[in-house]
């Protein structure tokens, strides 16, 4: 059994408490599930479990930890690894070795485990989990979902008795996800695991949850089942948010619980989206045949797009498919063959200088980009390099659209995972780019954050910009998205109506289509809507 009680933390040089007066029981052999806003203190929790707060972090900490017998506060890091395994948020903060494999057998390594046992195991988690074609890949040359994957792995095969996780499926395709969350709930029954999750897409977890653990703005921390917690909380997945919408009660958490119901509406009609074009209009930017290669694999095969302006286009597609790879080579990132053009000119024609003011990049990982000692020197130094001014006023009200103007003097590595993604985003576009990429960036964010990262996209949409989004988050895809396009094996298989894309295609439909097949609804605001 984990037992806390009383406890408080705060950060070194921070003024704050990260968490506050904190009494909570996790029971052995259960799946609990932390929720709350960004930068609540979730991931907080989640190291003070595991020692890494005080030990790794130092700080102030008050209260008492009881983790099957073992104190964390006082035991510390080492003694506290043979009993408890951690996936963090970002899985290239925890690799050591180069290759899938031997990254998978260090932990046994440093066990002691005897060699024929050890490869067993590796063996076994490989095949558990579905990713035996990566054994001999080098980590680097992975996406971001098969990093998430492996990372996941190299925690398992030591068989931990806490199986904590950050995030885990926020990288993941909703199959991939599916895939990893059946596997851990199969670890928690078969080996006696008591698993600890923390994240924002509860429609992936709620089917697998026994208990929830909210972390308010406070700090403070409410804990009980899924149906006595999620109803009340503002954090609802799609299926809660219709159920009070129709009154439902008791309110149903999974699709299997939904009731059967009669509604007599009109179908929503599909938009026959072709690539969001008028007649003879030039795209802001297209890219034509566009093909890479990778250590003599072909990532990606005669891609062609169009980006227009006014426009919001998502790119799904499951892990290994080939996002990131057109995005970095949209960038020019990695060689690629095939042609680009920057409103209707090839880009090969023009100065560097004149097509890198129009592109914002936002790769997976934000910690790539930020340098700075605080938020508002990182906003400095993307002006300075584009020769670009603006006053202190103008530079707050930017951040004020991303919440972050209060901590515009924070050091950005000090931020929640969310916060970081934030400041990232504000970071490429203070320049007023007129083309902006975007990798995964809803990973970290709760559904307020997503609500309002959706209506900075709009708002950069409505400006006359292209907005491409890549995200495996189809819930925000299908709010956001004016067109859809699916890659699958490096190819574009489907561009057009959103209405098809999380329709028709099983693997991306929405939790409103799955409720109401056949209506055409993806959304709750389009039950609403019709109702």
């Amino acid at each position: 059994m984990i037992r806390i009680t009383n406890l408080s933390f705060k950060y070194p040089g921070s003024e704050e408490l990260a968490l506050e007066n904190v009494n909570l029981r996790v029971n052995p052999k259960t799946l609990s599930l932390v929720i709350g806003p960004s930068g609540s203190g979730k991931s907080t929790l989640l190291r003070c479990i595991n020692g890494l707060i005080p030990h790794f972090s130092g700080g102030e900490v008050a209260g008492k930890i009881e983790v099957f017998g073992l104190e964390p506060i006082n035991q510390g890091v080492e003694q506290m690894a043979k009993m408890v395994g951690m996936v963090f948020q970002e899985p290239e903060s925890q690799f050591v070795y180069d290759i899938v494999e031997d990254e998978i057998a260090f932990a046994l390594e440093n066990l002691g485990m005897e060699r024929n046992t050890m490869h067993r195991r590796v063996d076994s988690i490989l095949e558990d989990l579905s990713i035996e074609n990566l054994r001999r890949k080098k980590i680097r040359d992975l996406s971001g979902g098969e990093k998430q994957k492996v990372a996941i792995a190299s925690v398992l095969v030591s068989k931990p008795k806490v199986l904590l996780l950050d995030e885990p499926t926020s990288q993941l395709d909703p199959g991939s996800a599916d895939e990893v969350l059946k596997l851990i709930t199969t670890v928690k029954e078969k080996m006696d695991v008591t698993v600890i999750i923390s994240e924002h897409r509860l429609e992936r977890l709620l089917p697998y949850t026994d208990q929830v653990i909210y972390i308010g703005e406070e700090h403070w921390v409410e804990s009980g089942s899924p149906q006595n917690i999620i109803p009340k909380k503002n954090l609802a997945p799609p299926i809660v948010q219709i159920a009070k919408k129709l009154n439902l009660k008791p309110v149903p958490l999974v699709i299997e619980n939904f009731p059967p119901i009669e509604l007599n509406l009109k179908k929503q009609v599909e938009d026959k989206i072709v690539d969001g074009l008028l007649a003879n209009e030039v795209p802001l930017f297209s890219i034509k045949e566009m093909s890479t290669t990778i250590n003599g694999r072909k990532i990606l095969k005669n891609v062609s797009l169009n980006f227009n302006g006014g426009e919001i286009l998502t790119l799904l597609g499951k892990n290994g498919s080939g996002k990131t790879t057109l995005l970095r080579s949209i960038m020019g990132l990695i060689p690629s063959k095939g042609e680009k053009f920057l409103k209707g000119k090839n880009i090969s024609q023009l100065a560097p200088e004149e097509i890198i003011k129009d592109f914002a990049y936002l790769p997976q990982n934000p910690n790539d980009l930020l340098f700075a000692e605080t938020i508002l020197k990182e906003l400095h130094i993307t002006l300075e390099n584009h020769g670009i001014k603006k006053d202190h006023t103008q530079l707050m009200t930017f951040l004020q659209q991303f919440d972050l103007a209060d901590k515009s003097q924070r050091y950005p590595r000090d931020l929640s995972v969310g916060e970081i993604q934030r400041t990232a985003l504000a970071a490429i576009t203070i320049h007023d780019p007129r083309i902006i990429l975007l990798d995964e960036p809803t990973r970290g964010l709760d559904y307020q954050a997503k609500e309002n990262l959706a209506k900075i996209l709009q708002g950069w949409r409505n400006e006359g910009r292209a907005v491409l989004l890549i995200t495996q988050d189809v819930e925000f895809a299908a709010a956001v998205t004016d067109r859809t396009g699916i890659l699958d094996g490096g190819q574009i298989i489907f561009t057009g109506s959103p209405i098809t894309a999380f329709t028709e295609f099983p693997v991306f439909q929405t939790q409103t289509a799955r409720l109401f097949p056949g209506s055409g609804w993806i959304l709750p605001r389009d039950v609403q809507s019709a109702i």
